[in-house]
C-alpha cells in the first residue's frame, strides 16, 4: 500500500521541480557543492528561496537527479520504510532499461530532518556515491552531535533573503558598478535600494511587491516552526518575547527585562526560547567582543560570562509588517540592514564597547582576531554625530591595530585621515551603504 502511496508523491515532486522557472543566481559561494564529493547542507529561514537555489544548482550538475519535499504533508503518515521506496521508484522510473541506468544521481531533499530516520538514510545515499543536497529551515540542524556524525563530509551553506545585489538582478536590472553611475543614476539606485530597505528581502516580497507576506512568514514560522514544532507550553509569552526583541532591534537587553516584557517567569525558559527564535532566523543575537570568545566556543562563553547581546531581526521588513503600531527608528533599522548584510558576507559579526562605542568588529570562523571595524549612521552631516561615529570607531581601531575603518551612511562619501601617536595615520572611509552593497 504504501508504494502506491509514494508514487504519486514523487511523480508530483519531480513535475515541480522540472517545471520553467526564473531562477536567480545567489551570491553565495556554491560551485565547490557541484563536485559531489560532500553532503550539501543549504540552510536558512523559511521562503528565502532554499528550495529555488535547489532547482539553480541542478541545472548545473549532469545526470539523474530527484526532488523530494518532505514538508509536504502527505508525509506524515508515512514512516522511515518510505525512503527504501523512494529509491525504488527513481531506479524504476528514472533509471531502469534506459541510457540514465550508468549516470550519477542526485538527491535534492527539502526539510528532509523533519523525518525519522533521516541520517542513516543520506548517510547510504552518500556511501552508495549519490549526490545530496538538502534543506533546513532551522539551525538547530547544525547540533553538535550531527556536526560529529557527519565530520568532514559535509559542506554548508547559509542561504539568508535577497541582498540587494540579488533585489535587482529579480527586478530584471543590470547590477551597476557603483563607482561608474551618473548622478541620475545613483538617483535611481538610491530609490531602489529605500524600496528594498523598507520591505525587505524575501523573494516572493520583492517579486509580488507585497510587503504583507512577511507578516505571514514571520506567523508561520513562529506558529508552525516553533510553538507546534517544540510543542511550546507558554505560546503567548514566546509571542511577546519575539515581538519586544524585534520591536527593539539593534538593542542591548537583559534577562530581566525580558522576563518582565514576556510576562515568563523562568530565566531558562526564555533562554531556551530565544535559542528556538534564533535557530528559526527570526532574530539574530551578536555578542560583545571580549577575548573570552577567542577560545572558540564563544556562546558558552557569553552565556557563562553572561556577555551582554545585541539583537537583530531576521529582515528589515519584519519592523513594518509585524510590529506596524510601534514607533519607527530609521537608525536601528539601517544598522539592521548593515548586520544582515555582513552575515551574508560570511562575516562572524560582534560590537565593541569600552569609553565609547563601535556598532560592529568582524573576524573569521575559527579566527579571533578582528579583521575589521564598521560604523553605521544613517545621517552623517551633524557634527555631533560625525563626531560620536568617528570617535567610536578610532578607539575600536586602536584596540584592534587596525589601520582602516568604515563608516556606512544613507548617502555621504568621503575619507577622514588622522595621525595617531607614531605619526602613522589612520584611514576612514565614509561610504554610501547602497553603493557597499553593490560592490
Amino acid at each position: 500500500m504504501q508504494r502506491l502511496e509514494i508514487l504519486p508523491l514523487v511523480l508530483d515532486h519531480q513535475t515541480f521541480f522540472q517545471s520553467p522557472s526564473n531562477l536567480i543566481p545567489r551570491n553565495i559561494p556554491f560551485s565547490p557543492c557541484l563536485d559531489g564529493r560532500e553532503i550539501n547542507l543549504i540552510y536558512g529561514p523559511l521562503h528565502a528561496g532554499k528550495t529555488s537555489f535547489l532547482k539553480y544548482v541542478a541545472g548545473l550538475v549532469q545526470g539523474v537527479k530527484i526532488y523530494i519535499n518532505f514538508a509536504d504533508s502527505r508525509f506524515k503518515e508515512l514512516g522511515p520504510e518510505c525512503f527504501q521506496e523512494i529509491e525504488e521508484i527513481a531506479a524504476e522510473v528514472y533509471l531502469k532499461g534506459n541510457e540514465n541506468e550508468a549516470e550519477q544521481i542526485y538527491y535534492f531533499l527539502d526539510e528532509v530532518h523533519n523525518f525519522p530516520g533521516w541520517e542513516n538514510w543520506v548517510d547510504r545515499l552518500y556511501r552508495e556515491g549519490a549526490g545530496v543536497f538538502i534543506t533546513s529551515s532551522s539551525a538547530g540542524l547544525l547540533n553538535p552531535e550531527l556536526s560529529s556524525r557527519f565530520a568532514g563530509r559535509t559542506r554548508v551553506l547559509k542561504l539568508l533573503p535577497f541582498s540587494f545585489k540579488e533585489y535587482l538582478t529579480l527586478k530584471g536590472l543590470r547590477v551597476p558598478r557603483p563607482n561608474f553611475l551618473t548622478p541620475s543614476r545613483c538617483d535611481e539606485m538610491l530609490c531602489l535600494f529605500l524600496k528594498y530597505f523598507e520591505n525587505g528581502g524575501f523573494p516572493a516580497v520583492i517579486k509580488d511587491g507585497n510587503s504583507m507576506l512577511s507578516r505571514e512568514y514571520f506567523e508561520e514560522t513562529l506558529n508552525n516552526g516553533i510553538i507546534s514544532g517544540y510543542n511550546i507550553q507558554d505560546a503567548e509569552g514566546l509571542k511577546k518575547l519575539a515581538v519586544f526583541l524585534i520591536s527593539n532591534m539593534a538593542s542591548e537587553y537583559s534577562l530581566d527585562t525580558l522576563k518582565k516584557a514576556s510576562g515568563i517567569e523562568s530565566e531558562d525558559t526564555v533562554r531556551a526560547y530565544l535559542d528556538y527564535l534564533e535557530e528559526a532566523f527570526l532574530l539574530y543575537r551578536t555578542p560583545l567582543f571580549n577575548h573570552a570568545s577567542e577560545n572558540g566556543n564563544e556562546k558558552e562563553n557569553n552565556q557563562e560570562r553572561k556577555v551582554p547581546c545585541k539583537v537583530y531581526a531576521g529582515d528589515t521588513g519584519f519592523f513594518k509588517t509585524v510590529f506596524p503600531n510601534y514607533p519607527d527608528s530609521l537608525g536601528l533599522r539601517f544598522e539592521n540592514l548593515v548586520f544582515l548584510e555582513l552575515l551574508r558576507q560570511g562575516n562572524q559579526v560582534s560590537y565593541f564597547r569600552d569609553k565609547r562605542e563601535c556598532d560592529f568588529l568582524l573576524t573569521e570562523e575559527g579566527n579571533p582576531a578582528v579583521k575589521a571595524a564598521v560604523q553605521v549612521s544613517v545621517y552623517f552631516g551633524n557634527p555631533a554625530t560625525r563626531e560620536r561615529e568617528v570617535l567610536g570607531l578610532l578607539e575600536a581601531m586602536e584596540v584592534y591595530g587596525l589601520n582602516e575603518g568604515l563608516i556606512l551612511t544613507m548617502d555621504d562619501e568621503g575619507v577622514i585621515e588622522i595621525p595617531d601617536e607614531d605619526g602613522e595615520k589612520k584611514r576612514i572611509v565614509i561610504n554610501s551603504v547602497w553603493k557597499w552593497m553593490l560592490e
